[in-house]
């Protein structure tokens, strides 16, 4: 097949170091590097390349390319260099609309064979046989393959036996139907984008973590379960700080008892250097004479910590008393007023 201009453009390109490729495309028109970056997206989107192809281009073009990258290069990641390299951050977003667009209105089942087995399948949940039939044949065998075994057995076999039989559609309907699913599956992509989210500062998630630590535990867990189905990190440091080295004040005496009665005197001699002179003081208050002389003896022998093993300290320490929070078994002083 004889190659458009566009096309060698592309297939060159892909043949170049990223670095290189931008040199080449600096100063050209936005419109030709849109053409280039669709032609890019359809070889993704098919999921191949013509290899030989790219060896004759590049071979027509310059005899001293580097040897060709074609057959590692991951073009989805090279366009989205290659935009923001030759066209500016400012022109990206919009370069790449147009891009996708004008991909889909080639052929939108060269993107939708691009797509997750379980997105195309999710989008045709709904569907009739028949038109999941028409899908199915105009998709590439593999990927018809997953997106069957991920359907309802009862409906893959209606699929698959509309797929045995002739089925007559004009282009532009099979064209209609590929925009139709192509636009479910955007969809789904959106849904299941992350969100790209500020750091939320660690004084919102304390004063979350203290109303749920006024609630009953039945309430607390399923709230806390919510919390970690959209965001496991966000409630592990929510759960961190519902008890913290700084509460160790508020702590009733017997509660805190129990758990400093488990605590080795090398671990609190550390958690307790620097520390606020009224938690130094509650925890010595809680502690037996003679743990707090090993405590001092300790001391006197471990020198200047370093500050993480200070920290980790006073994690060891606070560590049980979420523990026993979480199981309603820490009791706090009552506020007065």
């Amino acid at each position: 097949m004889r190659l458009k201009g566009i096309q060698k453009a592309a297939l060159l390109l892909t043949s170049l170091d990223a670095a290189t490729a931008k040199e080449l495309l600096k100063g050209q028109p936005q419109e030709v590097i849109q053409k280039i970056a669709m032609e890019l997206s359809q070889l993704d989107a098919q999921g191949k390349q013509n290899s030989e192809q790219a060896y004759q281009v590049a071979r027509e073009f310059c005899g001293h390319l580097q040897q060709a990258q074609t057959g590692t290069l991951h073009i989805k990641s090279f366009v989205n260099s290659l935009i923001h390299g030759a066209a500016g951050k400012e022109k990206a977003a919009e370069l790449q609309a147009r891009m996708q667009q004008a991909v889909r209105e080639k052929d939108p089942f060269l993107v939708i064979a691009s797509a997750s087995p379980a997105h195309i399948a999710a989008a045709l949940e709904n569907e009739p046989p028949q038109a999941v039939a028409l899908v199915l044949s105009a998709l590439p065998p593999k990927v018809s393959t997953e997106v069957l075994n991920r359907l309802q057995p009862e409906k893959s076999q209606q699929v698959i036996w509309r797929m045995t039989q002739a089925i007559e559609v004009s282009p532009k309907t099979l064209r209609r139907i590929g925009e139709i699913l192509c636009k479910r599956i955007m969809d789904l992509n959106r849904e299941e984008s992350p969100i790209v989210k500020e750091t939320v500062p660690k004084e919102m998630l304390r004063k979350v973590a203290l109303v749920l630590s006024g609630l009953d535990k039945e309430k607390r867990d399923a709230l806390l379960k919510e919390i970690e189905a959209r965001d496991k990190e966000t409630a592990k440091t929510v759960k961190a700080l519902m008890v913290t080295w700084e509460d160790i004040v508020k702590i009733e005496d017997r509660s805190l008892q129990q758990v400093l009665r488990n605590v080795e005197p090398t671990v609190l001699a550390k958690a307790l250097h620097g520390a606020d002179p009224a938690i130094v003081a509650k925890i010595r208050s809680n502690i037996s004479e003679r743990a707090s002389q090993m405590v001092d003896e300790e001391i006197s022998l471990m020198g200047e910590p370093r500050k993480k093993d200070v920290l980790a300290a006073r994690e060891e320490v606070v560590k049980p008393l979420r523990e026993a929070n979480e199981t309603e078994e820490l009791l706090f002083i009552e506020e007065e007023g």
